[in-house]
């Protein structure tokens, strides 16, 4: 798919001032891959990105996902300029109360077991199982690989899924060159580098405490206590990433 045919939006990073009104104009919405649908549209940017970064084989029907998209405890979400699917993640939730079924795994556990352990306990509540969500399979469409501004769109729709899911610690394995970024975000440096599952590249991990996510939620423009315009997201519904002002 060529550039020139798909010109990538003049994306404006959400910190800035005046930033929700300029995306309003850009007609953003978003939705949980509930649906065939938008799970093939989440599963297709994931291919379609990491090919051009040479991160997985081609997929004979050009989709890319995995075990773990099947979970109880992951949840893809899909962003859309108009109708088009420009930018997607997935959160998976580790949850070790033992009267869940199938909450007890997420990719990252694969390979920073210990670590992980070592993190959700050190952040636990007294007398509550502590809880993880890991970000992961975060991707634009090629056309925006440049545009960071999609990722803040991005992580303003996971702050409310943190808030939901009510995570003691946030996760998330990025590759050496993002480890700065993450870092503007909160998150510390664990362990790493190690293999990451289903992908051809290293990962460190990166993690921070749930209520440092306030500081990201500033640092992408998001107010974390004004979010319940994006509650219709976990009913399937589509919303618009910015209310109307």
């Amino acid at each position: 798919m060529s550039l020139a045919k798909h010109a990538p939006a003049a994306f404006v990073r959400p910190q800035k001032a005046g930033t929700e009104n300029r995306f309003q104009s850009l007609k953003l919405s978003a939705r949980l891959a509930l649906d065939r649908q938008t799970k093939t549209d989440a599963y297709r940017l994931r291919h379609d990105s990491y090919i051009v970064g040479n991160y997985i084989d081609p997929m004979p029907n050009g989709l890319f996902s995995d075990a773990y998209d099947d979970l109880p405890n992951s949840q893809s979400l899909v962003v859309y300029q108009g109708k088009r699917p420009v930018a997607s993640a997935r959160v998976c939730v580790l949850d070790t109360d033992p009267q869940l079924t199938g909450w007890d795994q997420i990719p990252s556990a694969r390979i920073f077991a210990d670590e992980i352990a070592a993190s959700m306990a050190a952040h636990a509540k007294p007398g509550i199982p502590p809880k993880a969500m890991e970000i992961t399979r975060l991707v634009r469409h090629p056309d925006f690989a440049d545009d960071f501004s999609l990722v803040f769109v991005v992580y303003r729709l996971i702050g409310f899924l943190i808030l939901k899911h009510n995570a003691d610690i946030v996760m998330s394995c990025c590759r050496h060159n993002h480890t700065r970024f993450y870092q503007r975000l909160a998150f510390e440096k664990i362990a790493g580098p190690r293999h990451y599952p289903g992908v051809k590249f290293e990962t460190n991990l990166m993690a921070g405490p749930a209520a440092k996510y306030g500081d990201v939620a500033k640092f992408v423009g998001a107010a974390m206590g004004d979010n319940s315009h994006y509650a219709p997201l976990l009913d399937g519904e589509t919303v618009p990433v910015f209310q109307a002002a």
